[in-house]
């Protein structure tokens, strides 16, 4: 019965652990972004970097989100091919999106959102 309980307990903890360790890198500076952003981005004062995998089976419905939206201040990376820039993030999982704001990260959020959901993050503070 306890090896039950020890168990879930862990399954538990290990599902909300991204979520847990992706809060350190709220209020903190942003790494450096510059190679993955256009000139329009580098100029704006909000923007919403969304880390991405090809093998991550959410991330193909958000990404379609994403792409309705097509904003400009809509920064995507794939954590493939910037690995250590997923780390300086804080990113454990994916999806992930990091509201950025004046150079410091305001907001890191795990998991897929809805089209309004993404609307509502390049609009709003969290």
């Amino acid at each position: 019965m306890w090896v039950a309980v020890i168990v879930v307990a862990l399954l538990v903890g290990l599902q909300l652990l991204p979520v847990v360790l992706s809060r350190r890198a709220v209020g903190k500076q942003v790494p450096e972004l510059t190679p993955f952003l256009n000139e329009t981005q580098k100029q704006a004062s909000r923007l919403l970097v969304y880390f991405w995998s090809p093998t991550c089976a959410m991330c193909r419905p958000m990404s379609k989100a994403i792409d309705a939206i097509g904003s400009d201040s809509i920064v995507k990376v794939n954590v493939m091919d910037a690995m250590p820039l997923a780390q300086a993030f804080h990113v454990m999982g994916t999806p992930s999106l990091a509201v950025v704001e004046g150079g410091v990260v305001k907001a890191l959020q795990v998991g897929a959102r809805s089209e309004a959901q993404l609307r509502g993050l390049l609009q709003s503070s969290t």
